[in-house]
């Protein structure tokens, strides 16, 4: 599966927590926007702008995306866009608030991660 494959929910998730790990830190480095070129390379850039404005306006609070976040419900799916989200916040150190938040999703898709043991 590539990210091409998902459904146009799950891209809307990828996009989503692409915001809110990368996108919303407001010190982006190289290597972070390098990451972000890819998913917008893979999913389109016209595609991935719409998924973007269809976040900003369906998420407004973290809430409404973590009930968003436990509709995805195919696992290979879920495990891609938590690897790819990964290893974008992982290219800097991240906010402790996105950390705390990728440990929830993890729990939520079932995904056994240690981000300590991750961004080593």
């Amino acid at each position: 599966m590539t990210l091409h494959d998902l459904s146009h929910e799950e891209k809307l998730a990828l996009v989503a927590l692409t915001e809110l790990a990368v996108i919303s830190n407001r010190n982006v480095t190289d290597d972070e926007l390098a990451q972000v070129d890819g998913i917008v390379e893979a999913l389109g850039e016209e595609v991935f702008h719409q998924l973007a404005e269809e976040a900003e306006s369906r998420f407004a609070e973290r809430t409404d995306l973590k009930e968003f976040l436990e509709t995805i419900k195919d696992q290979e799916a879920r495990e891609l866009i938590y690897g790819t989200i990964l290893d974008e916040a992982l290219a800097e150190a991240m906010p402790h608030e996105e950390a705390g938040f990728l440990e929830w999703l993890a729990g939520a898709w079932d995904i056994p991660v240690d981000l300590e043991k991750a961004g080593e």
